[in-house]
């Protein structure tokens, strides 16, 4: 189905795309992680695709790329345990202490 979203023909990719949707849907409702039939998706270079969709001249197109990039593969989860901790609206930067302080010597 992912080879389905190269074609030119817009309505072939827009039927391929609500086909997709309803496959992640079906995956979100067995409530495993990650979704498996999103793990497939990936396999076969599908979000590749997806994401090359989002510059479709077919608007769309492009929308339903991108809600289901949003919805089925964003990786916002990763990116909190990434961000930084924040005290009174100020970033923390720590320096690493094994970093000899009198200079650097040969």
């Amino acid at each position: 189905m992912c080879e389905l979203l190269t074609v030119m023909d817009p309505k072939i990719i827009t039927v391929a795309l609500n086909g997709l949707e309803n496959i992640l849907k079906v995956g979100e409702e067995q409530r495993t992680k990650p979704n498996p039939y999103a793990v497939m998706i990936e396999e076969c270079y599908g979000l590749d695709k997806l994401e090359f969709l989002q510059s479709h001249q077919n608007n769309d197109i492009y929308e339903k790329a991108f809600s289901i990039i949003q919805k089925y593969f964003s990786n916002d989860d990763e990116d909190l345990a990434v961000a930084p901790t924040t005290d009174n609206n100020q970033f923390q930067f720590n320096a690493d202490q094994s970093v000899p302080m009198d200079g650097f010597q040969f």
